[in-house]
């Protein structure tokens, strides 16, 4: 039945009840008309205002965005409060541009001495280390003096000498747990950056409490890391953009998902200009320099997490090493690999099996881009 009697008019319709029911009733037309009303009351205790919530703003370096229906006892404002208080937490743990937040502590710590993490950075660092073993270490949360060393933090790129490149890939992955939550340092120079993975923490965390507080359709958004709760309105799912990795404030392509994470990496998002040429900030830790061979990767995982850590991997891997890691996770995680197309031909979108037939290519891009099943 549907709900839709106003509260407010409830006790009017029980007084007419009433006076029906506790009245001779005497013909047919009055007892069908009496069980009408009485089928309508019952739909009044299942009323629910429901509010749509919609709201945006800058965060952890980027915008973030939230959209969301919300039930009938949470406010737009206290979805917004909730989910910017989540936002503000995790980037006080996770920022490395502030001196006061615990990954920045952790990147002061000298070496050999026990660091006692909180739980939220023991969490990420221990999935971002799983990842890290996984991908033989194409995905290493302590990039950081790698980035440095190429200008990415100061957005002033300089062509490191090979020397440089030697020094600071030997301070990759000079770290271990001694126990749960307790980091050891194997060199105080080793310093930790999890860009790849932070955002994609905090939506999680988000997501989980806008589930917790009765939220089934929703999407949050914290620049381009993505979770999708139920539907958009009116549908069932939720039509995620790709974007052109050619013409990044553009879409060429669309797929519906529901209930996952989603996040894309592309050496368009971040580069330095050396000599005239771009590089992108994804570095490959095996090189020590930026990843090459990959336009953009996609994700879409049971987690904005996985999502987010994998989209960077599979774009350090490309696709044949790439597609190797993705056969060995446990995890259902989908994704797309656009590279670049042989001289004169369209750029290659390689899509997983389980992917393909969710898919759009817009028509104008048809040309552009060859959908390819990444077997």
């Amino acid at each position: 039945m549907n709900c839709w009697i106003q509260e407010e008019n409830a006790e009017l319709w029980r007084q007419e009840l009433q006076r029906l029911v506790c009245k001779r009733i005497e013909s047919p037309v009055r007892i069908a008309f009496s069980l009408f009303l009485a089928c309508l009351l019952v739909g009044i205790g299942c009323t629910k205002r429901t509010e749509k919530a919609e709201f945006q703003w800058e965060t952890m370096g980027t915008v973030a965005r939230c959209e969301a229906v919300l039930p009938h006892d949470l406010t737009t404002l206290d979805a917004q409060t909730m989910v910017t208080a989540i936002y503000d937490s995790v980037n006080s743990v996770f920022n490395t541009w502030r001196p006061d937040t615990e990954i920045s502590r952790l990147n002061r710590a000298p070496a050999d001495s026990a660091f006692h993490l909180s739980p939220w950075l023991a969490s990420c660092l221990t999935t971002a280390d799983r990842f890290s073993r996984l991908s033989a270490g194409a995905f290493d949360p302590t990039a950081e003096p790698m980035m440095r060393l190429w200008g990415f933090y100061r957005r002033q790129g300089r062509l490191p000498a090979p020397a440089e490149l030697d020094s600071v890939r030997a301070l990759l992955g000079q770290w271990r747990f001694s126990q749960a939550n307790v980091l050891i340092k194997g060199n105080q120079a080793t310093r930790f950056d999890l860009g790849a993975a932070a955002k994609g923490f905090a939506v999680d965390i988000a997501a989980h409490r806008l589930q917790t507080a009765g939220v089934e359709n929703g999407l949050l958004d914290l620049g381009g890391n993505l979770f999708c709760l139920g539907g958009a309105t009116g549908r069932s799912d939720w039509r995620v953009g790709v974007r052109d990795p050619l013409q990044r404030d553009r879409f060429f392509a669309y797929v519906t998902v529901t209930g996952c994470g989603v996040a894309t990496s592309g050496s368009y998002e971040r580069f330095v200009t050396i000599d005239g040429q771009h590089y992108g900030h994804i570095m490959n830790p095996a090189t020590g320099q930026p990843a090459q061979g990959v336009l953009s990767a996609t994700v879409f995982a049971p987690s904005a997490l996985l999502a987010d850590i994998l989209s960077t991997t599979l774009f350090v891997l490309g696709p044949d090493a790439g597609h190797a890691l993705l056969a060995k996770l446990p995890e259902p995680v989908e994704a797309i690999l656009v590279v670049p197309g042989a001289a004169g031909n369209p750029a290659r979108v390689l899509v997983t099996t389980g992917l393909i037939d969710q898919m759009t290519v817009l028509e104008e891009y048809a040309d552009r881009y060859e959908l390819v099943d990444w077997k």
